[in-house]
């Protein structure tokens, strides 16, 4: 039996990945290769499909130029659809929003069928995405994968496509294996200093302003108490800006570290050193980097949006406090800095938790999916 080619098309093509393209990543290094075999295609420009193409899987790039520029859309559709001949593939898996239609008139173009990979909702709210929904509807793909309950039920219909929710899945095994003096080391963090950390990428969403704000609050309680806030951003970005500032305002500015993007095994390495993890961001269709935490036995404090709510159960596996309430976050992460007792036993309970979204679990599961849009094989 000859395995089927999948193009794999995702909106990224930074080096820091996030969630979305981590799961798509993961699929490419994961996805049982005598049955499919993967063929990248990114919409950004970046690193990524450099690393695919230096572990032998075929991966290009188109980035976009101008996004409202029909000529510009149909320029890169065809693009999609040359690789889709030129690497014989069966079927088209789109990651991402705004891969969708690129994705979808690239299927219509070779007469390929098309997988949706939904992670946050799909809903139209401006007038460009008003017209990018007209033309989805009418460009369908075979099957709609979401990434959590929330995201589906938030999602604008599609009529009788069917649909499937697959959980992004966490290797236990490395999440758990990150060494904190090494990650000390590197961050320069003298070794005893206790340590809060975050994950995501550096924009308002995301809630690294009320994380500054919330340790602000607990002053002299907790005056030896660093700040690690990894993700990437653009460090020029009025936001980061005024992060920055909170940092100055509550004298923070020496205890409050920015490494930026972080990868394997660093990223695990600044989980391992953390006493609490926090993501206090405002919305969240999942959080991977919640279940990575979670993984490694640590305790963590999350905004209490769609994602979190699914991973966590509120004080027994994590501590979950509203979106933007600075003072119920400062009031969380200071109970948990003084109780140790506390934090290991929500940590354990975590831990036992993420096992229940494995990655070796995801990848079948979307592999799967493939089969029943392609059928059987001949």
């Amino acid at each position: 039996m000859n395995p089927r080619h999948v193009l794999l098309v995702d909106s990224s093509g930074y080096e820091d990945l996030g969630g979305a393209s981590t799961v798509l990543d993961e699929v490419i290094r994961r996805v049982d290769r005598t049955r499919y075999v993967p063929v990248l295609a990114c919409l950004s420009p970046g690193r990524w499909p450099e690393q695919v193409r230096a572990a032998g899987t075929s991966a290009y790039s188109f980035p976009r130029t101008r996004l409202r520029s029909p000529a510009n859309v149909l320029k890169i559709a065809s693009s999609l659809a040359g690789v889709v001949r030129a690497e014989r593939v069966d079927l088209i898996h789109a990651s991402e929003n705004s891969a969708l239609l690129y994705a979808a008139l690239a299927g219509r173009m070779a007469s390929k069928p098309v997988v949706w990979h939904i992670h946050s909702p799909l809903n139209a709210r401006s007038r460009a995405e008003r017209v990018v929904a007209f033309l989805l509807r009418r460009l369908p793909p075979a099957h709609l994968v979401f990434t959590s309950p929330g995201t589906a039920a938030k999602t604008m219909p599609f009529g009788r496509v069917p649909s499937s929710v697959v959980f992004p899945g966490v290797d236990v095994e490395r999440a758990s294996r990150g060494d904190g003096g090494r990650a000390r080391r590197e961050l320069g963090l003298p070794p005893d200093v206790p340590i809060v950390s975050t994950f995501a990428r550096v924009e308002p969403m995301k809630g690294q302003a009320d994380l500054v704000r919330a340790v602000g609050l607990l002053g002299n309680d907790h005056a030896d108490l660093h700040v690690v806030m990894c993700g990437p951003g653009d460090r020029n970005s009025p936001y980061r800006r005024h992060v920055d500032e909170l940092s100055v305002a509550f004298h923070l500015e020496d205890r409050v570290v920015m490494p930026g993007d972080v990868r394997s095994p660093l990223k695990e390495d600044i989980v391992a050193a953390s006493d609490v993890v926090a993501h206090p961001s405002h919305a969240e269709a999942f959080g991977l980097a919640v279940l990575e935490a979670m993984a490694a036995g640590k305790a963590v404090v999350a905004a209490a949006t769609d994602g979190p709510t699914l991973l966590i159960e509120d004080d027994v596996s994590g501590v979950l406090v509203p979106p933007g309430d600075v003072e119920r976050l400062a009031a969380a992460i200071d109970r948990l800095l003084d109780d140790p007792s506390e934090r290991r036993r929500l940590g354990e309970e975590a831990a036992r938790a993420a096992r229940r979204y494995r990655v070796e679990d995801m990848v079948p599961r979307i592999e799967h999916i493939w089969d029943e849009v392609l059928g059987p094989t001949s």
